[in-house]
């Protein structure tokens, strides 16, 4: 049995993406999953390989007949050690099983790379994963080698983590309405590093019922801690001083050897699944083999339990625990996966243009006292504040020929907001957007303006956008007319580098029509404020509704 150890072994994955971000702490917490994904891996083995033959715990293993390598999460590395050796003890001269350690989501992000698999048979401890790097290689269009999901050979439930002390404070086992809700102080890992806390945003789904406009204002308020992995979230919830509860798997807690009480959710109990995933190309002599490898997991239940693990039927491992529901739907890998897409795009920072309309229309009165131009600049106000301080604003005015034939001007270059200077700049612009009113509307020439710095300067660890203000009509006849403009925002598509345009029509002047185009030819979204009231709204809400749009409800 040969084993390499690319990475050290641990229970922790490393951040998904460019976008890392330690143990979530949350106060109130509520999560909404959008649409499932499509097509992303498949759910059998080909060729009857999920109907994997399972030896008799009477029958001696055999060998293997032939060799394969196996990639595993360090979760599981003990139990695939075990099933390796067993079944390498049939006879010296049984082909040898190569394994290597490696968190999944490494594994995860170097097949959603295109990377070719270096494993026959990869053993992540979630089916979240495999369709994780399937849908990242499908949204940046990269080719990949295709996967084939088998069966699961191993669960563990997603607990509440906490002291005795707590736990009979709490009286009735809490659930997940309980975080929700936050009747008491919740910590949980990442769910961009951790799939406990991608299947725990499932369960919140579940008790909450969809509404993913209040979990996006409620996610990005909330306040981070200074731990970063699940062990250091389980002795943050044994350090605290009030009732806190941490969010973690079964598994994950007996490994730590922690002295808190594992509590099963009380109402809706998501279940964390090993599974087993092959290359498609896998050739017969590999997958007979793989089947052979799984089978001697899923029928050693005592070595299972052993390392913290439960079988697929999520049976107790004695009396002093429960029986959990392992009735799984065939998509929830999938599911999870896009918990952890909308996830990372609302805790990412945002790198924003702020495109803003200062025609002459701009000066037109709504109410007695009030312009446009006048409510446009209390709303830009709102939307920069909503904003956390790791985010980048630069903002930009358009009307007709500015600067000589050009529509668009900069006003502000990019900076953070977490920048006091440069915050207090922008606010100061947003505030007098009335001085710079003046011309037509030189609408086309502009966006594409916009878009272009930003492909030409985008941000791969950033959500990187342009918002659009406007409250009429393109009337600049010297420059670019909508179809022009469309092809050419065509020819800048990258889904690997998106650069969404959130666009917003104020008031019945607005050619709408022509925003949603736009924002349909950059994957972003459109809104229209018809009322002087809706101004405000609309504005802070496309800010912030960046993680579900354009189906935020």
């Amino acid at each position: 049995m040969h084993r390499a150890h690319p990475n050290a072994p641990s229970t922790d994955a490393p951040s998904p993406g460019p976008y890392r971000r330690p143990v979530v702490v949350l106060a109130v917490v509520v999560f909404a999953l959008l649409v499932a994904l499509v097509a992303v891996v498949t759910v059998m083995f080909a060729r009857g390989a999920a109907t994997a033959t399972v030896p008799s715990e009477a029958d001696p293993p055999g060998c293997l007949p032939a060799e394969i390598r196996v990639t595993t999460d360090p979760a599981l590395a003990d139990v695939v050690d075990a099933v390796a050796a067993d079944l390498a003890a049939a006879g010296a001269a049984c082909p040898p099983v190569t394994i290597t350690v490696e968190p999944s989501r490494a594994t995860a992000a170097s097949l959603a790379a295109g990377d070719a698999p270096t494993f026959d048979l990869w053993i992540p401890d979630s089916a979240m994963w495999p369709a994780w790097a399937a849908a990242q290689a499908e949204r940046t269009e990269t080719p990949s080698a295709g996967l084939l999901v088998g069966p699961t050979v191993a669960t563990s439930p997603v607990v509440f983590a906490t002291t005795a002390e707590t736990a009979a404070t709490l009286g009735d086992a809490p659930g997940f309405a309980t975080v929700a809700g936050g009747e008491v102080a919740t910590v949980m890992a990442d769910p961009g590093a951790d799939a406990s806390s991608a299947a725990a945003l499932l369960g919140l789904q579940v008790v909450l019922g969809g509404d993913a406009r209040a979990f996006t204002a409620l996610a990005l308020a909330l306040d981070t801690a200074a731990t970063s992995s699940a062990s250091e979230a389980l002795a943050a919830a044994g350090a605290a001083t009030s009732p806190t509860l941490a969010v973690t798997t079964e598994h994950a807690l007996r490994a730590a050897d922690s002295s808190l009480t594992a509590v099963l959710p009380a109402d809706v109990t998501p279940v964390v699944r090993a599974t087993v995933v092959t290359p498609e190309d896998a050739n017969d002599q590999a997958m007979t083999a793989v089947e052979q490898f799984a089978g001697a997991m899923v029928s050693s239940p005592e070595l299972l339990a052993a390392h913290g693990w439960r079988g697929p039927d999520g049976e107790a491992f004695d009396s002093a625990t429960t029986d959990v529901d392992t009735a799984a739907d065939p998509a929830g890998g999938a599911n999870e996966a896009e918990a952890l897409r909308t996830w990372q795009m609302l805790t990412a920072p945002s790198r924003m243009l702020s495109l803003n309309d200062v025609s002459g229309s701009m000066r037109e009165p709504v109410t007695a006292d009030m312009r446009r131009i006048d409510l446009f600049e209390q709303a830009a106000v709102r939307a920069i504040n909503s904003l956390s301080d790791d985010s980048s604003l630069a903002t930009w005015v358009f009307s007709s020929r500015r600067i000589g034939g050009q529509d668009w001007q900069e006003i502000d270059p990019f900076g953070p907001l977490g920048d006091a200077a440069h915050k207090e700049r922008v606010i100061e612009t947003a505030n007098g957007l009335d001085r710079l009113v003046g011309g037509g509307t030189g609408l086309y020439d502009s966006v594409l303006a916009a878009v272009t710095y930003m492909r030409e300067t985008y941000e791969p660890d950033r959500v990187n956008l342009v918002l659009l203000n406007t409250d009429g009509l393109n009337e600049d006849d010297q420059g670019l007319d909508l179809p022009e403009l469309l092809v050419e925002l065509e020819k800048l598509r990258d889904p690997s580098r998106p650069v969404a345009v959130i666009a917003i029509g104020y008031g019945p002047d607005t050619d709408q029509a022509a925003l949603e185009q736009i924002a349909a030819a950059t994957d972003g979204a459109a809104y229209q404020a018809l009322e002087p009231t809706d101004i405000g709204t609309v504005l802070v809400d496309a800010v912030t509704q960046r993680g579900c749009r354009p189906n935020c409800g």
